[in-house]
């Protein structure tokens, strides 16, 4: 029996090639609703919450549930943003600071800083992934994001080096930026991410299996 045109490897990489492009030019346009400044965030979000649910074969309208998303996130997902932005001007305000300590006090406050920065760093590859698969409050994201990249560390050094690989990748081809930057980018720490929570939930399982039932 011969084989529809639609199973082939061709349909299948022209048919995500094309949502990641109709998903990333609705995320640049909602981000440039929100005059960029306030419409990054929640169009990101709900960029996040559209390729989770591709990941997970989940079949949606796109536009309308992107819309959606992008109205009832815009408040929190912009608070998010801003508590990013606030601690980020603070390390680097300390980072400046530090260029005016010699001896031990500067050899101390490197390596906190840069232990810190390390996990902020992992905060921004995990907090959107996490504000769309978990959606808790936004104090428990902010936790959970280092809780997930404290175990899986691998993984997320896994995902800066996809996201610089990604970077230079469209520095070298332009065109390709606006069609899919946001998009595959999106759609890559959303897939490491999910990877990751399977792996802690397996732990956890095998944590329960290997404990012996209490006898009553």
């Amino acid at each position: 029996m011969q084989r529809s045109w639609v199973d082939s490897p061709l349909y299948t990489w022209s048919d995500w090639a094309m949502r990641m492009a109709y998903l990333n030019i609705i995320w640049l346009l909602f981000t440039a609703i929100g005059l960029f400044l306030f419409g990054f965030m929640p169009g990101t979000v709900a960029l996040f919450t559209l390729v989770r649910k591709q990941l997970l074969k989940q079949d949606v309208p796109v536009f309308k549930t992107f819309f959606s998303i992008y109205k009832r996130v815009f408040i929190k997902a912009n608070l998010v943003g801003f508590l990013l932005t606030l601690f980020g001007y603070v390390l680097l305000v300390n980072f400046t600071y530090l260029g005016t300590l010699t001896g031990t006090e500067f050899t101390l406050l490197r390596f906190g800083l840069v232990f810190v920065s390390l996990f902020y760093v992992a905060t921004l590859l995990f907090i959107f992934p996490v504000l769309v698969h978990f959606q808790l409050p936004i104090m428990r994201s902010f936790k959970q994001c280092i809780l997930v990249a404290f175990i899986n560390p691998h993984i997320a050094v896994f995902m800066g080096a996809g996201v610089v690989a990604a970077y230079y990748l469209f520095q070298l081809i332009p065109g390709l930026t606006l069609f899919f930057c946001g998009s595959v980018i999106a759609s890559f720490l959303m897939w490491a991410t999910l990877t990751a929570c399977k792996r802690i939930e397996k732990k956890q399982q095998l944590l329960l299996d290997s404990t012996p039932s209490s006898s009553h």
